[in-house]
This record gives structure tokens, C-alpha cells and sequence, in this order.
């Protein structure tokens, strides 16, 4: 062969294999792509996400099911406790946080301060309502999951037998025999103790501030009667307490207390389509996983089992489908 053309064949041969690698590279570039996103690795490219709950049981698992999901989408999530619904709404909106679970009937009464007695009789009315309102405070609310956490008070057998207690009315009745146990929080509300004392007459003769997550402990212990409860607690069932029927209905009032994700607009707005879309997908599967008959069972682990809300936030997730 002569020398010209062994120089052309070699040339040729070398950009020949040059561009079989180079495609080669990019299918694989292609797959690896494919397979990280699908897998939940690369769509939200490491972008962190400031993730609060609100310091009790409910809150922490699905919190920590926010995270758990979204790090398994590429996200880089973390999350902290706050104490109360004022502290989160306010570091959401100064940016200090970047989502939090928040729930609409708290929304509509304790954040905006809209009366109860005005708000749409349908949830999804409500939760539009809400979201409206947000969206004039740099906020943006996600779709909520379908359990719902109403307020409620419980009190014990005894209590209901010995004062005749069938309603929130009598409890008003008994207020002079009723030592009630309640965080901090719900005797500021509008739609906590004040709204109990307006309406029914509900004054106890004396009341036991504790944690959010001990409300329990002084029923418990043998210091309180009544309790300020939620309709999602289990520790109904445990402690054989006596849900106290609202027979004004201006407590439980017709809102829904459906968990919804309060959203920074700012950052929300501030990720690509394709984080946005992966971040909004992620959050909406996994409300959509937290059903009542699913939420109870968790909370009962979370309270009664001392399991880590991490942990269980996991099982919850791999058992729904949503981690692998």
C-alpha cells in the first residue's frame, strides 16, 4: 500500500472509531440520564429544600416523608421543628424556610384570620380560598391529602359520667369541674380556647400548658380531665377517651382540616420546569398516599411505639410505592 493512502485509511479509521465512541458516550450519557431521573437521582439536580414541621407527631412524619421523597428526586432536603404555626408561617414567608405542612382550616381561621362562619361549606372551596389568599403573600399552596384533622375535645369516661357531659355546651357547664390539658398554642387561637369560651361557656377551673406532643400525659397521669384533641389521634382509642360532641358546630365549625405543603414562592418559582415539575409531582404523591385509615397507624407508631418519625416516614413511603 502505498504511503498516501495507508496515511488516508489510518486517518479514516481514527475518525471512524473517534465518532463510534463519541456516540457510544452519549447513548450512554442518554441512559444514564434516563435512568437517573427515573430513578429519582437527577431531576432536582441537588437544589436544597428547607423543610420545617410543626413539632407533633403528625407533623413530623409527613414532614419527613416531604424530604424522604424529594431526596430520592435529586433534591437535597432537610428538616427542622418549629413550635408553632405563627413561627413557621412567618419563616416562610421571610425565606427562611423554603415548605412546610400546614393545614387549611388553620389556614383560614389562625393565618388569615377569616371567620369560620363565612368560609364555603365544600373543602375543595376552602382550600381555593386559601390558596388564593397565599398566593397575594408570596406563598403557594400545593394540593392537601385527604385525611382531616379536625379540633376536638376529649375527656375522660369518668368526667363524662360524673358531670353529665354529651356535649360542648355541658362541657361549659362543667367548667368548674374540669381541669384541662392543652399547649400553648391553642389557648391563644382564635378557633382554640377562646373560641370554646365565647360560644359554649368553656372556662376550666384550671389548665395544664404542656408540649403539643405531651397533651396526653396529664390525662395520663391522673392531673387533668379533658384535652384538647385532634381527630387523627389515636391516643383517643388508648386512653379510652370520649370525643365531646359539637353541638353548636361553630367549633369544629364545617372547615377542613386537611394537611396541604405551604411553598416559599420564591424558591418555588425560582427552580426550572423540570425541578418544579419533579418538586410538585413528588409532594402531590405523597399527599395523595396520606389517607385517613394510612395516617392514624403511623401516628399511633410515632406516639405509642417511640419509633423515629424518619424511620416510619420510610416504611410509609416504600409501602405506597413512592421509594424504591
Amino acid at each position: 500500500m502505498r504511503p498516501q493512502l495507508r496515511r488516508l485509511t489510518v486517518a479514516l479509521l481514527t475518525a471512524t472509531l473517534a465518532a463510534l465512541v463519541m456516540l457510544a458516550a452519549a447513548c450512554g450519557s442518554d441512559d444514564d440520564s434516563s435512568s437517573s431521573t427515573s430513578g429519582g437521582s437527577a431531576a432536582g439536580d441537588g437544589v436544597s429544600v428547607r423543610i420545617a414541621d410543626k413539632g407533633f407527631s403528625e407533623s413530623f412524619i409527613v414532614a419527613q416523608a416531604y424530604a424522604q421523597a424529594l431526596d430520592a428526586q435529586g433534591f437535597d432536603a432537610d428538616v427542622t421543628s418549629l413550635a408553632s404555626t405563627e413561627i413557621a408561617d412567618k419563616a416562610i414567608r421571610d425565606g427562611e424556610i423554603d415548605v412546610y405542612p400546614e393545614y387549611v382550616g388553620t389556614s383560614y381561621q389562625t393565618v388569615l384570620k377569616l371567620s369560620a362562619a363565612d368560609a364555603p361549606t365544600s373543602k375543595e372551596e376552602q382550600f381555593q380560598q386559601v390558596k388564593t389568599a397565599y398566593e397575594q403573600r408570596g406563598l403557594t399552596a400545593l394540593t392537601p391529602a385527604p385525611f382531616n384533622n379536625g379540633n376536638a375535645v376529649a375527656c375522660t369516661q369518668e368526667a363524662v359520667d360524673k358531670y353529665g357531659i354529651k356535649n360542648l355546651t355541658d362541657l361549659g357547664k362543667a367548667s368548674a369541674n374540669i381541669v384541662y390539658s392543652a399547649n400553648a398554642e391553642h389557648l391563644t387561637r382564635p378557633d382554640g380556647l377562646p373560641l370554646l369560651k365565647r360560644v359554649y361557656g368553656f372556662n376550666p377551673k384550671e389548665i395544664k400548658t404542656v408540649d403539643i406532643s405531651l397533651r396526653y400525659k396529664p390525662i395520663e397521669d391522673g392531673q387533668a380531665n379533658c384535652v384538647y384533641a385532634f381527630g387523627t389521634d389515636p391516643k383517643l382509642g388508648q386512653d379510652k377517651l370520649v370525643l365531646i360532641a359539637d353541638d353548636k358546630g361553630a367549633y369544629s365549625a364545617g372547615l377542613s382540616y386537611q394537611t396541604f405543603p405551604v411553598v416559599n414562592k420564591g424558591f418555588y418559582e425560582g427552580l426550572t420546569l423540570e425541578q418544579r415539575t419533579a418538586f410538585t409531582d413528588t409532594l402531590d404523591k405523597v399527599n395523595a398516599a396520606f389517607t385517613q385509615e394510612a395516617i392514624i397507624p403511623l401516628i399511633s407508631r410515632v406516639e405509642f411505639d417511640k419509633e423515629d418519625p424518619e424511620d416510619v416516614a420510610n416504611e410509609f413511603l416504600t409501602s405506597a410505592g413512592i421509594l424504591q
